[in-house]
């Protein structure tokens, strides 16, 4: 075995021009075999596992040509190019190895589980371009399904863009996609879930017999969105689009529209413009309601708004248009604001909206922190203001102050919170209104327990023209009210096949107005895995209150009421052995209603690239076919 020389000579015949063209990057050349420099014509030959190191990427092959005049590479035999961390492997590659370009011939890439073979593949800087490619996800030799497209592209970002698209399941070519778009990242946010129309079929009581399509929708790099569309035999149809159109970084516009041929349309239009400092915002929103039971029956209502907002000397300054179908005047709105460090001040000033300023001063500080963890904000106004539904107007002098620590470290187990809050208005009526707001709360671990204990404490004292001021959404102040909560719960693994959950909790709220509301909750699950194969589930969850409270948003609506106890059964093969098959059965019975509340089957057949299956829910006469691609 012959082993080359580190080829020093190399280096310092590349070095000016590589300098020339492109950071210094030492090169290694490296085989079993041999490596041959030829001086005359500044060629580099190596054979038998040949390695070329470029700093952190490198190429494999049985054979290499490094030509130091057109400073590039060529090499056949078992390539495999490792450039950024992405793998490529292939029968021949050409490579300019100064402006990082180059081409694979009958390439190939796997990654996050998706296979591309490409005839050629075109390397610019770290983005790939494939031509007549395919995607494979299966791990078969005769793959389920696949992907052909004309070109692919693969962006350093991961993002994955095909062209001029076919699928194929097995031998037979069965749609034609304008664009696919996916992911490499594992990040299951940024993945397009339905770049492949999935349809879903199903029958229930409500809708019938009903086909679903959901699509991602990409079009260019200027143009995407989403498509949801639903036909039934009993409902009625619906059509969701929502769609981003952005040639460039001043200019958006943004539809969205969703039809329900039962209830009607609602959509919304969004257009973002930059034009020199000047950022434009304008956005309509509409929707107009149909009654399927009365055909004569509509309600429209609309909003539009315009915002114009740039930058004055570090100021910034804002101009607001609104309107909608109940408003014969347009809203206007004018702001200047300005924010340095912990500290801001903001003008505003505004005619024929429903509260206008006339105009209103703020000076404050906003989350400064005192150390220790503890922050402070405080904020000062001074407006006049008017309200169009009472046609009162006055002014209002108002300070508020607010201390809080969301983190007090007591021990390796204990963390304390606390937050305060002290709101003083005084009005051009005479009238003065002061709002208190305190909380303080223990995180405890115990065990392997895990408890909480908080206590909050609101009062609203004095009077106020403006129904804005108070702290509920109630159309009057609700006073002192005082809320203790505690909970406990653990989440236990007691065996090798046993898993427990549970949480309890209890809040007591109490009101000026001799009002007392309690609220329970209790929830729990186990799970035991009976053998390798079959698991059962029993879980317990309640919901319930006692008393009246005053305030609308806090009281639990009967529909949220629970005492139910529910049973589950699984039965799965090794997730390792594609196929697998994961069946379940669910079961509840609810002692409020004293009935069955839940009864349903699953049936699934989970493969490599793809899995169907089917689902029944007995309860709700809704049946439903899935077949999902794993693309």
């Amino acid at each position: 075995m012959q082993r080359i020389l580190f080829f020093v000579l190399l280096i310092s015949v590349l070095c000016t021009a590589v300098v020339q063209a492109n950071e210094q990057v030492p090169i290694t050349v490296d085989a079993d075999g041999f490596v041959m420099l030829d001086e005359e014509s500044q060629m580099i030959q190596a054979e038998d596992n040949v390695v070329i190191q470029m700093g952190e990427d490198y190429i494999k092959a049985d054979e290499v040509q490094v030509n130091l005049i057109t400073k590039t590479i060529k090499a056949s035999g078992n390539i495999l190019l490792v450039q950024e961390g992405r793998e490529v492997s292939g029968d021949a590659l050409e490579y300019d190895y100064i402006n990082e370009e180059g081409k694979f011939y009958n390439a190939l890439s796997e990654e996050e589980g998706i296979k591309f073979k490409g005839k050629v593949l075109n390397i610019v800087k770290d983005e790939m371009v494939m031509e007549e490619t395919e995607l494979i996800a299966c791990n078969h030799e005769d793959p389920h399904y696949k992907l052909t497209a004309e070109s692919i592209n693969i962006y350093p970002d991961g993002k994955v863009v095909a062209k001029g698209v076919y699928l194929w399941i097995k031998d037979k070519k069965i749609l034609p996609l304008p664009t696919f778009t996916t992911t490499l990242s594992s990040d299951p946010t940024e993945q397009k879930k339905y770049a492949i129309p999935e349809p879903k079929l199903g029958y229930n009581r409500d809708n019938g017999a009903y086909l679903e399509v959901n699509y991602d929708h990409y079009v260019d790099e200027t143009l995407e969105g989403f498509l949801h569309f639903k036909a039934t035999t009993k409902k009625g149809n619906q059509l969701d689009l929502d769609y981003n159109y952005s040639p460039n970084e001043n200019f958006q516009f943004k539809p969205n529209l969703s039809y329900d041929q039962g209830i009607g349309l609602d959509g919304s239009v969004s257009l973002l413009n930059k034009i020199g400092s000047i950022n434009s915002n304008i956005s309509y929103n509409a929707y107009i309601e149909d009654d399927e039971d009365d055909p004569d029956y509509k309600d429209k209502e609309w909003l539009a708004r315009w915002d114009l907002t740039t930058d004055i000397f570090g100021v910034k300054s804002g101009l607001h248009f609104k309107r909608d179908e109940d408003d014969p005047e347009i809203g206007k709105e004018i702001t200047f604001d300005k924010k340095w460090s912990d500290y801001y001040w903001q003008l505003r000033a505004g005619a024929d909206n429903e509260y206008d300023y006339k105009p209103q001063f703020s000076l404050g500080v906003r989350d400064k922190d005192l150390g220790n963890g503890t922050l402070f904000s405080t904020d000062l106004r001074i407006a006049d203001i008017y309200e169009r539904d009472t046609d009162i107007e006055t002014s209002r002098r108002g300070v508020d102050l607010r201390l809080r620590d969301s983190q007090v470290k007591i021990s390796d187990s204990t963390n304390l919170y606390w937050d305060s809050g002290l709101s003083i208005s005084k009005y051009g009526t005479g009238d003065d209104f002061q709002t208190y707001d305190f909380n303080v709360g223990i995180d405890q671990k115990i065990a392997f327990l895990d408890f909480n204990l908080d206590y909050q404490y609101y009062d609203e004292l004095g009077q106020t023209p403006f129904e804005f001021d108070l702290l509920t959404d109630e159309d009057e102040k609700i006073g002192k009210r005082n809320y203790i909560t505690a909970s406990i719960g653990s989440d236990l693994t007691l065996s090798e096949n046993l898993d427990l959950q549970w949480n309890a909790l209890a809040r007591n709220s109490t009101y000026e107005n001799k009002d007392d509301y309690n609220y329970y909750q209790f929830n729990t699950k186990t799970s035991y895995q009976i053998n390798e194969f079959n698991s059962i589930g029993l879980g317990y969850n309640y919901v319930g209150t006692v008393g009246e409270t005053p305030i609308e948003d806090e009281e639990v609506e009967r529909d949220d009421l629970y005492n139910e106890v529910t049973l589950s059964y699984n039965f799965q093969t090794n997730q390792l052995d594609f196929p697998y098959w994961d069946v379940e059965i669910e079961t509840g019975y609810d002692f409020i209603d004293d009935e069955l509340s839940t009864l349903k089957y699953s049936v699934m057949r989970e493969f490599d690239c793809f899995n169907t299956g089917i689902e029944y829910d007995q309860l709700e006469k809704d049946i439903r076919f899935n077949l999902e691609l794993k693309f």
